[in-house]
């Protein structure tokens, strides 16, 4: 919602948002991993039910890049085969070759829409998404036959967690040794800060999770980024990354913050006004929408913060090498 159509006419998705700078869309391969049950793999696309209204869609690699393209993001995605955590080998190879396949084809389209409206190159940019759950093998094979494709950027793709275990760390490891060093690197869905600061160490450029916000709206809270942790995990590939040296949690919701009158959310570029924290938990107990607002704002910024941080790291290392 609300459609490619009334995006493409409102002028893409910049002007429809108002949001002059980079966007991502993703092609809808692990949305309709998501929805498991209504879901039938062919080789030519995917067909699913939508929850929403029951009514059925057919998505083919080329009609995720009409969609794709229709929206006008910068950086788009392929259509993708995602495997759930822990699935067998045979089940995770089937998904790479597929993935590899798809691939091909979207690219195919890919510069087939840029020709037709006659750009020199592409206004967009597309990435392969590399699969492999797990299997070293799997990634390596997803990554080289992806590199092949010569794409604008790779992203790690496929589900490399479930409840408490997570394998973030690991499948990034066994699948950046196989991208181009030359080219975005982006790890889709992750994570904690100090799954970023672990993915940056293993040379991951570009993120993106729900995280930060989901959190927010549950009244879990981001504090205190340790700087000069940052600093020594990003020069030592093996300090062990421990997330309460790296920043401090708080569930605002607790009885705790009841009567803690410090402001808020000091110094934040957004919220300007000096709400305390005793005002935001009582926000969040009532379950006022301003309360979700200004919890998801705070995050949002502890992660621009975050990632400003591990930019001036990158950029200070560069100038000392050169």
């Amino acid at each position: 919602r609300p459609g490619e159509d009334v995006v493409a006419e409102a002028g893409g998705l910049h002007s429809f948002m108002q949001w002059p700078k980079a966007m991502t869309t993703d092609s809808g391969g692990y949305q309709v991993f998501s929805l498991s049950e209504n879901v039938k793999f062919t080789d030519d696309a995917v067909t699913f039910t939508s929850p929403r209204d029951g009514q059925k869609h057919v998505i083919s690699p080329e009609k995720a890049i009409e969609i794709e393209t229709k929206l006008g993001a910068d950086l788009i995605m392929p259509l993708d085969v995602c495997t759930p955590f822990g699935a067998p080998h045979d089940e995770v190879a089937a998904a790479v070759e597929q993935t590899q396949r798809w691939a091909k084809r979207c690219k195919d389209e890919f510069e087939k829409a840029a020709s037709a409206k006659g750009f020199g190159e592409p206004t967009q940019a597309l990435y392969g998404i590399v699969q492999g759950s797990t299997y070293p093998d799997l990634r390596q094979q997803s990554a080289e036959g992806l590199r092949e494709l010569d794409l604008f950027g790779y992203a790690i793709g496929g589900e490399l967690r479930e409840k408490d275990e997570k394998e973030i760390v690991a499948g990034v490891a066994m699948t950046t040794q196989h991208l181009p060093a030359d080219k975005p690197r982006y790890l889709m869905g992750s994570g904690t800060p100090g799954d970023i600061v672990a993915a940056v160490r293993l040379g991951v450029d570009q993120f993106d999770c729900v995280l930060p916000i989901r959190n927010a709206r549950h009244g879990q809270l981001f504090f205190d980024l340790n700087r000069d942790e940052v600093t020594r995990l990003l020069h030592d590939p093996e300090r062990p990354v421990v997330e309460d040296e790296l920043y401090r949690t708080v569930d605002i919701r607790k009885a705790d913050y009841a009567r803690d009158f410090s402001v808020f959310s000091p110094s934040h570029p957004v919220i300007e006004k000096p709400y305390t924290v005793s005002y935001v938990h009582h926000l969040m107990r009532a379950e006022a929408p301003s309360g979700f607002r200004l919890c998801v704002l705070h995050n949002i910024y502890f992660y621009v913060q975050l990632m400003h941080a591990i930019r001036e790291v990158i950029a200070s290392t560069a100038v000392v090498h050169s």
